[in-house]
């Protein structure tokens, strides 16, 4: 059985395409029932994400499965390969399972390092499992990627450096301020980046939050969603004397707030500090109020300059993950490996014992029949011992050259060698019982 990873992603194919084969839950379920139904893919993993649809499956051989993923594609998403030709990727075994170590660490995110997609990668397959998409296989792959993605976040700083321009503006507040419990903050616009921003300080502890806007109905709706409160938009300065940070992302043509402006509000303030985000192209805050005592600004430019140099930080540390993820890819692989000689050493191990104990038997009704007991169990003992010594080498042999690439020969000849066929139908009819050990 071979691994195999199909899908695009961010890099590879732009916003209108990536709809395309986006999945929701009920058409998840439909390609589930597509790939059952054909049964040339075993097992299968759907991630849908609004940055990459990626498909992790368990199939005959790499050719068949790539094959029959873009034929479950063309039926439930309703696209033709031609769409998808010169944006699509395929991985198979190392290469596959390597891609899905790196996606769950957050290494082939938009974000570098980002830890959002482990969780949808959890969700992904906690949803393929629910369906019973998923067996022994998969449930390994899946459960390694997490343990792998963990791994990474606690063993390197990949995620310490915020490459998030509102993130950052944040984080040097909080290097100066220590906590947002007592602070008041006025968000001026209702956008994303106003949206990300209040969020993150919500996280590390703001509460007493306001927020305005040229539409009325989007401030409230910010507001409630953070228990903050309206302020109408034309009375916005009244509030500033009350606030402590202001957050300004609007698309205003014009400043909003002008040096003048600030520099009442702060003797109003007694000149008590303030922290301006200006995160607004073009700005909204006049930059000159940095002259001002105690008025701390960030703007884009001042930002972005923490953002490169966090990015080149995290690039660094992108070399280290990257190293774990090799070594946890490589390890997962030989366990993979070893699951396709399993059921030839079982098979061998029930034939040898099968022609043992038909043997021993044969005697022990026989020749040796007037043995006592314990005599007859010593004999037991002494045929399975053999067998088992008889059996030790090729059995090491077998588990060995399951992780190189002779480990198909390797098992073909297992199965001729000693013909293992009807012992190898056995071994699964039993597992699919719940009587194999």
């Amino acid at each position: 059985m071979q691994l195999v990873a199909l899908g695009i992603n961010h890099k590879t194919a732009a916003l209108e395409t990536r709809e395309k084969v986006a999945f929701a839950d009920k058409q998840k379920e439909q390609a589930y029932n597509h790939l059952a139904a054909r049964n040339r893919v075993k097992q299968c993993a759907i991630i849908s994400t609004c940055n990459r649809t990626e498909m992790y499956a368990l199939a005959g051989d790499a050719p068949a499965g790539k094959a029959e993923l873009i034929a479950m594609l063309e039926s439930v998403r309703g696209v033709t390969f031609a769409e998808l030709e010169n944006c699509v990727y395929y991985y198979s075994n190392l290469d596959a399972v390597t891609h899905l170590f790196r996606v769950a660490a957050g290494l082939d995110s938009m974000i570098l390092g980002e830890t959002q997609i482990a969780g949808q990668v959890r969700d992904a397959y906690e949803k393929a499992c629910r369906l019973g998409f998923v067996e022994k296989e998969l449930h390994g792959l899946f459960q390694h990627a997490a343990r792998c993605a963990k791994k990474v976040q606690t063993e390197t700083k990949i995620n310490h450096n915020s490459v998030s321009v509102s993130y950052v503006a944040v984080d040097m507040i909080k290097s100066e301020v220590g906590c947002f419990d007592d602070l008041a903050v006025l968000v001026i616009g209702a956008g994303k980046m106003s949206r990300l921003t209040l969020k993150h300080l919500h996280d590390l502890g703001a509460r007493d939050i306001r927020v305005t806007s040229r539409t009325y109905r989007r401030a409230k709706g910010l507001a409630h969603l953070f228990n903050g409160k309206t302020v109408d938009f034309s009375r916005k300065k009244e509030t500033l004397p009350a606030i402590d940070i202001i957050i300004s992302s609007t698309g205003a043509p014009h400043l909003l707030l002008r040096k003048e402006d600030m520099a009442r509000v702060m003797a109003k303030r007694n000149y008590k500090p303030v922290f301006v985000i200006d995160i607004a192209v073009p700005r909204d805050i006049d930059p000159t109020i940095k002259e001002l005592e105690n008025v701390y600004l960030y703007d884009m430019d001042s930002l972005q300059q923490v953002v490169a140099g966090n990015q080149q930080e995290r690039e660094k540390e992108a070399s280290a993950a990257a190293g774990i993820i090799e070594r946890e890819a490589e390890e997962f692989l030989a366990w993979f490996k070893t699951l396709t000689v399993t059921p030839v050493i079982k098979a061998l191990r029930l034939k040898a014992d099968q022609i043992r104990e038909a043997e021993t038997e044969k005697v022990l009704g026989g020749k040796l029949s007037r043995l006592s007991d314990k005599d007859k169990k010593a004999v037991e003992n002494l045929t399975r011992s053999i067998v088992n010594a008889i059996l030790k080498d090729p059995i090491v042999r077998m588990k060995n050259d399951a992780v190189q690439e002779a480990a198909d020969l390797c098992i073909d000849t297992m199965l001729q060698l000693f013909d293992l066929q009807q012992e190898l139908d056995e071994g699964s009819i039993k597992e699919k019982c719940g009587e194999a050990k």
